[in-house]
């Protein structure tokens, strides 16, 4: 890389890390009066899931569906979970560096800023709540899943930030694929934990997961044709001249 290259990859480091620090910044519990009270009643007992009086008051919206019901507590899942974090903003954007390709790393990196904002604007928008009804355990899998619930807290759920990013690593490491063969489908076979770590731990319902996707993959598209700008010509057709 020539000096203003390196220049452009601090930069994009710098601006994935704040970029993640402003998920950190709105992962808290709204204010109390912030949504109508009817959008967390349980239909079933008529009560309010979440507390609306008090020092801790708080409303958000829950969407909890009935598939979501039979997903299993997986403590061993926060493992691939937790592995994101380093995976993701630096070893997958450090590989297309090393590979010499620029612009890729370029697309990635603000892939990885643009989907954050993106993600942001929900958050602000309508935040949801996912309830934890379940206990942390004991051993191994409870530590790592304290690990997870003492820093993320249940309220940027939709759509998923682990599954937005974790998209856009995969379309990366799967481009990556003839340089690094070995090492890319090794990655893109662990991040693909990350999708059910999300729901097994509590952390969020499927629709986050769906939704973590579109804005993962739309962000990376998006990115790619604008800073690579590759032609649409199909493979067996010549572009036209002129």
């Amino acid at each position: 890389m020539n000096a203003s290259q390196r220049l452009w990859a601090i930069l994009v480091f710098v601006g994935i890390v704040a970029a993640f620090g402003t998920y950190v910044a709105l992962n808290t519990a709204p204010p109390p009066g912030r949504w109508p009270a009817f959008y967390v009643m349980d239909p079933a007992t008529g009560l309010l899931i979440e507390p609306v009086s008090g020092a801790g008051a708080y409303q958000t919206f829950v969407l909890k569906s009935w598939l979501d019901k039979a997903i299993p507590f997986v403590p061993l899942m926060a493992v691939p979970y937790l592995s994101f974090l380093i995976l993701v903003p630096f070893v997958v954007p450090i590989l297309n560096l090393r590979a010499g390709w620029f612009r890729r790393f370029l697309t990635i990196g603000i892939a990885l800023i643009v989907s954050q904002l993106v993600l942001d604007l929900a958050y602000l928008l309508f935040q949801t709540n996912v309830i934890r009804d379940v206990a942390a355990g004991d051993g191994v899998g409870g530590f790592l899943v304290q690990a997870v619930w003492g820093h993320d807290q249940p309220f940027n759920g939709f759509p998923s930030g682990h599954c937005a990013w974790t998209t856009i690593a995969i379309i990366s490491l799967w481009r990556l694929r003839s340089r690094y063969p070995r090492l890319s489908w090794g990655l893109i076979l662990w991040l693909a934990l990350v999708y059910p770590a999300t729901v097994m731990l509590r952390q969020h319902y499927l629709i986050d997961v769906y939704a973590g996707v579109l804005v993962g993959f739309s962000s990376y598209w998006a990115c790619m044709f604008l800073i690579e700008r590759p032609s649409l010509v199909p493979r067996d057709e010549e572009p036209m001249p002129g």
